[in-house]
C-alpha cells in the first residue's frame, strides 16, 4: 500500500511551514514520517544513529538540501540530542514538531536480562525522546508551541513472551508522554504518543531474512499474511506516519495527552 506521494510538488500545505525533527529518520517509519512532513509543506530534520541512513533519506526528500537536512546523532547521549537540536534550529530557523521515532530492542525474559542490555533499552527507548524533549521544548515556547509525538508500542498495553524489556520502556514512554503533556501544556506544547502495531519495515524483513533464509521479497510477502490483526496485515510504515502527521499538525490542535493506537485491530 502507497499512501504517501511522490514529489514535493505536491505538497498541499498541512504543515506548511513547519519545522520538524524526526529520530530514526533514516528508515523504517522515521524516513516515512519525514517524507510526509515534508511533502505536506515542512521542513524536515532527519535524525539518525546511521549517517549514511540518514543521508539517503534527506536526499530522498529534497536531493537540494534545502528543506532536508541530515544529522548523524547518538540521541541517549545528552549532547548528542543537544546538538542535533541546535543544527535543526541553525538550519531552520526555529523548531515545531518533534517525532521521537527511533527506538531499540532486546529480547529475552526478564531472568536473562543484564545490566548492559536494561542500560541498552533504557536509553535506547526512554533517555533519547526525554533528551531530544528537554532541548526541543524551550525552542518550541520560543515560537509560541509545538507537538511532541513519542512513538511507543502496541504492546506497552498488552503483554507478550520474551518482550520484557521492551515492553516495559515502551509502556514508560506512555506514561511520559502523559506527565509532559502537563509538564508543557502552559507553553502551548501538545504531546502524545501513537502506539503502532506490526509494521513491516526493513528491519523486520532483515530478521527474516537472517532466520528462514527467505528472500526479501519472500520474507517481506509472508509477514504482511503472517499477523493476527484484525486487517490480516502488517502496516505499511507510511500508515503510521499519517498519524504522527496528523498530531504534529494544527488539525490536532485540542489534542495532548493522548495515546492513539495504530495496531489494525490487534488490541480490539
Amino acid at each position: 500500500m502507497n499512501i504517501s506521494g511522490t514529489a514535493l510538488g505536491n505538497a498541499s500545505g498541512r504543515v506548511e511551514g513547519k519545522v520538524v525533527l524526526v529520530t530514526g529518520g533514516g528508515g523504517g517509519i522515521g524516513a516515512a514520517t519525514a517524507r510526509l512532513f515534508a511533502e505536506q509543506g515542512a521542513s524536515v530534520a532527519v535524525v539518525d544513529v546511521d549517517e549514511a541512513a540518514a543521508k539517503q533519506a534527506a536526499e530522498e526528500i529534497d536531493p537540494e538540501g534545502r528543506r532536508a537536512l541530515a544529522v548523524a546523532a547518538r540521541l541517549d547521549e545528552e549532547a548528542e540530542a543537544r546538538r542535533a537540536v541546535e543544527e535543526t534550529v541553525g538550519a531552520f530557523g526555529g523548531l515545531d514538531v518533534l517525532a521521537n521515532v527511533a527506538g531499540v530492542r532486546v529480547w529475552g525474559p526478564v531472568t536473562e536480562a543484564d545490566p548492559a542490555s536494561w542500560d541498552y533499552i533504557v536509553r535506547g527507548n526512554l533517555l533519547q525522546a526525554a533528551y531530544c524533549a528537554k532541548f526541543a521544548v524551550p525552542e518550541m515556547a520560543r515560537r509560541g508551541g509545538g507537538s511532541i509525538v513519542n512513538v511507543s508500542s502496541a504492546n506497552a498495553l498488552a503483554g507478550r513472551p520474551g518482550m520484557a524489556q521492551y515492553d516495559a520502556t515502551k509502556a514508560g514512554l506512555l506514561a511520559m508522554t502523559r506527565a509532559m503533556a502537563h509538564d508543557h501544556a502552559a507553553d502551548g506544547i501538545r504531546v502524545n504518543a501513537v502506539c503502532p502495531g506490526p509494521t513491516l519495515t526493513d528491519f523486520h524483513v532483515r530478521r527474516r531474512v537472517q532466520a528462514t533464509g527467505e528472500t526479501p521479497d519472500q520474507a517481506r510477502e509472508q509477514l504482511r499474511r503472517q499477523t493476527p490483526t484484525l486487517l490480516r496485515r502488517q502496516a505499511d510504515p507510511p500508515e503510521i506516519g499519517q498519524v504522527i502527521l496528523f498530531l504534529g499538525s494544527d488539525e490536532a490542535s485540542y489534542v495532548t495527552g493522548a495515546t492513539y493506537v495504530v495496531d489494525g485491530g490487534l488490541s480490539a
